[in-house]
């Protein structure tokens, strides 16, 4: 008969590759799937594209850059340049009005110097129907870089959040993409959601307004900084302070490092259904302000595994929820049943002051009412953390320390 749960069959060979073998495997993989270079892409040890020796300067295609004109058109003029050549680098170096261009070549570096600016929402409807502002689609070893700025100018949309809003950054059957040094700011819906394998995010901004605590028409709902929908993810120098999940990460092998985490509802896994995921690393990042630090959703009746996952060397000031792990992400009502299996979590040297939430019995964790605590499930953890005055540093908790799942 089948596995209930495919995943296992490949559990020791998966668990074999941790986060400390990560960097140099994933670099050899894609070095290795690299064309012939005509010039060499690289900011860490970890990742190298090849791009395009042709240049296009957005202003030989037509763009005015005052930032009222709109530059859609030309903008995609010098990007389908720049891929018809072999690919190269399109120069964007002044206030730049758009709409939404599609990347569809390869080997295409955009280095803003400027702005990026979206614009009315109501024109957006007219222009693009319910495309996202900047689509990479079927094109390998792409970039986005050059210090500069996409404002997404989010207000307007957040006042219609259940209505189509755009991603600032959206990709899919794309390998290795790179967005290094450059800021997303007032993103509409998620800002980067990224269905690609191999992405590096580095000192990148992602400032959007929280979801709660200030004035209703300023909030900002589902401003996702990254959704992590590709294998290989590599985060690390960024900031993310916005009004939804800093990171939601969906696939495997992924780890996030030396960054900030602002306002928003934390590192999350999930929210999962049927769905596998293994190998994922959080460390060396502080938490301000979140509503939640170490964060796994899941959905009721659902099937799936979550093993092998490591927060460590966390600093949360004023989160509300330092862990929150949950099995009925939403609303379940009464129908609170699942396969899912949760294990092999770590929390190793997390240190928050100023949280919220605390059990009665002192220690700071959401695991209560939405695990499957009754007859359909259990609820294994060691005594994980404690409270030491006014604050909270984690035990050394070791692979295995949580296990969540089902009879």
């Amino acid at each position: 008969a089948a596995s209930r749960h495919p995943a296992r069959d490949h559990r020791a060979r998966d668990a074999t590759f941790r986060v400390r073998t990560m960097r140099a495997t994933a670099a050899l993989l894609w070095l290795a799937a690299a064309p012939a270079a005509a010039r060499r892409l690289s900011v860490s040890r970890n990742m190298a594209l090849t791009i395009g020796d042709a240049t296009c300067d957005v202003r030989e295609y037509g763009a005015v850059l005052d930032g009222t004109t709109d530059d859609t058109n030309a903008l995609q003029r010098a990007l389908d340049a720049c891929g018809a050549e072999g690919g190269g680098v399109v120069l964007v170096d002044g206030d730049l009005l758009m709409y939404s261009v599609n990347i569809s070549h390869s080997n295409v570096e955009l280095r803003v110097a400027g702005r990026l600016l979206l614009g009315d929402r109501k024109t957006y409807y007219q222009q693009t129907g319910n495309a996202s502002a900047v689509i990479i689609i079927a094109a390998d070893d792409v970039a986005l870089t050059g210090g500069g700025v996409l404002d997404g100018r989010g207000l307007d949309w957040w006042q219609h959040r259940d209505d189509f809003r755009p991603k600032a950054l959206k990709s899919g059957d794309t390998t290795r993409l790179l967005v290094h040094n450059f800021t997303f700011s007032d993103p509409p819906g998620h800002c980067l959601e990224l269905y690609a394998d191999f992405v590096e995010l580095s000192k990148v901004n992602v400032f959007a307004p929280p979801s709660t605590g200030i004035d209703p028409s300023e909030e900002s709902h589902n401003t996702d900084a990254y959704d992590v929908h590709g294998a290989y993810a590599y985060v690390h120098g960024c900031n993310f302070t916005t009004g939804d999940d800093n990171v939601a990460i969906h696939a495997n092998h992924t780890l996030v490092e030396d960054s900030y985490f602002g306002t928003g509802h934390g590192a999350s896994i999930g929210s999962l259904c049927d769905s596998w995921v293994t190998n994922v690393t959080v460390r060396r990042t502080t938490f301000d302000g979140t509503t939640a630090g170490c964060k796994i959703k899941t959905h009721e009746k659902c099937s799936g595994h979550v093993w092998n996952v490591a927060y460590e060397d966390l600093t949360m000031r004023g989160v509300k929820n330092v862990f929150d792990v949950g099995m009925f992400y939403g609303d379940p009502g009464d129908q609170k049943h699942t396969t899912m299996l949760i294990e092999n979590v770590s929390f190793v040297n997390i240190t928050s002051t100023d949280h919220q939430y605390r059990q009665p019995s002192g220690k700071l964790a959401r695991w209560s009412w939405r695990l499957p605590c009754s007859s359909r499930g259990r609820h294994q953890r060691s005594n994980a953390a404690k409270i030491i005055g006014n604050g909270l540093r984690s035990s050394v908790a070791p692979a295995g320390a949580l296990a969540l799942g089902p009879l």
